[in-house]
């Protein structure tokens, strides 16, 4: 008996496939630099050092006993003798005396004694003393050792996401290193005898390759490497070699074309007799991306995708990117915008439907607009920003109603 699950819901493909286990990536110790951000992090990161690691003034002034200068006011200054200056960058060798001050800039190490700084513009500098008019709040001036960032805090765990930002926060912690997952190679097969690459002849009954460069970039951008082989003939033996070559390279296969049944029948069976589990799920209820296959080959996953490009990058962003951040043991954490419809959308209640929208600002917050068209109109998704779930059985929604709309992946967009 075929266990193969045909015409299932999205959340019930989703769950056959993510029963079967799904082989990690290997963990590789990397140095911190630039080059970390949107990659996985693989253990937890600790803080190496307190943030700042030692107190400091957090304006231009002078350094000073808070206690000393606390009524200072305009009408009732209080004169201090200078001690010297605290350079940038350096320690201060000798605590600061009573009734004295220092002259300390921003990020300065205060000296031992020092409990408050007061600011240059509430001071008169008569260079050999100081004249405070002001010395109330000289306490706020300082930050303390750790104020930011405690030595052994967590600032990282498995799973998250490198950013630009947590580059220089981890950095500043004193992290060198970082626990990365290896970058999944994802091997991507294109078939269809009609395809042509962009700047080739393009001849009668040809079409331009399109899902070769919007898959590619699209798994890129979900933190994957793509590996994209030269387009497939429509020949079984031809797609059987190519398959293999790729589930034998990389550390999943995406395909592209050939999941539709009666069309290039062979493609499940060459997924299925490549090892077991086999194929998982072979048709979804959902629109776009009904013929759509996940398989797994030992513990590789395998997503056969529709042929239509639009059908494609929809099922590619909802099914398979919470398959294939597995490899990471990652979970999407991609969080939907909350919008508001801006026109009306009324659709097949038998079907689960995923519409591409695009976002624009309004004085409401957020608006959606649908962008609606066949499965071959690459303008419907070359102008989104989201897709929102129609769930099977709906009414139709009405302009003007909220909506989820999740934003489509892009380019270090990973979370």
């Amino acid at each position: 008996m075929d266990p193969t699950l045909r015409r299932v819901s999205l959340a019930d493909a989703l769950r056959a496939v993510l029963a079967h286990p799904i082989h990690t990536m290997a963990v590789e110790r990397v140095p911190i630099d630039p080059s970390c951000a949107g990659r996985v992090i693989a253990g937890e990161v600790t803080a190496r050092e307190d943030v700042p690691p030692f107190t400091r003034s957090s304006v231009d002034g002078f350094a000073v006993r808070a206690q000393e200068v606390r009524s200072a006011r305009a009408n009732a200054a209080i004169r201090l003798t200078i001690a010297g200056d605290i350079a940038m960058g350096a320690r201060p060798d000798t605590e600061l005396p009573a009734l004295h001050a220092m002259r300390v800039p921003t990020g300065g190490w205060l000296p031992d004694g020092a409990t408050g700084v007061v600011k240059k513009e509430d001071c008169n500098d008569l260079g050999a003393v100081v004249e405070v008019v002001d010395g109330a709040g000289s306490e706020d001036h300082i930050t303390r050792q750790g104020a930011d960032i405690r030595r052994g805090e967590v600032l990282a765990s498995r799973g998250s996401v490198v950013t630009p930002a947590s580059v220089g926060m981890l950095s500043g912690a004193g992290v060198a290193e970082l626990p990365l997952f290896a970058q999944p190679r994802v091997g991507l097969l294109v078939t269809g005898d009609e395809i042509v690459s962009p700047g080739a002849p393009l001849h009668a009954g040809a079409v331009r390759d399109i899902n070769s460069l919007s898959l590619s970039a699209t798994l890129r951008a979900m933190g994957f490497a793509p590996v994209a082989y030269e387009r497939v003939v429509d020949r079984k033996d031809v797609f059987a070699a190519a398959f293999a070559r790729a589930l034998g390279e990389c550390d999943a296969v995406v395909i592209s074309g050939g999941s539709s049944v009666g069309e290039r029948d062979y493609t499940p069976q060459i997924v299925a007799a490549a090892g077991a589990p086999g194929v998982i799920v072979h048709g979804v209820r959902a629109r776009p991306g009904r013929p759509t296959m996940l398989a797994l080959v030992g513990d590789k996953p395998v997503i056969g995708l529709p042929g239509n490009p639009v059908s494609a990058l929809v099922m590619l962003e909802t099914l398979g990117k919470p398959i294939l951040l597995r490899l990471y043991d990652k979970k999407d954490r991609t969080l939907p915008v909350r919008a508001r419809l801006a026109s009306r959308l009324a659709l097949d209640p038998e079907l689960e439907h995923l519409v591409p929208v695009a976002l624009s600002r309004s004085k409401g917050g957020v608006d959606a607009t649908p962008l609606l068209g066949t499965s071959a109109q690459m303008h419907v998704l070359g102008f989104a920003d989201a897709l929102i779930s129609v769930p099977e059985g709906s009414g139709a929604l009405e302009e003007g109603q909220l909506v989820d709309a999740t934003p489509l992946s892009r380019v270090t967009s990973l979370r």
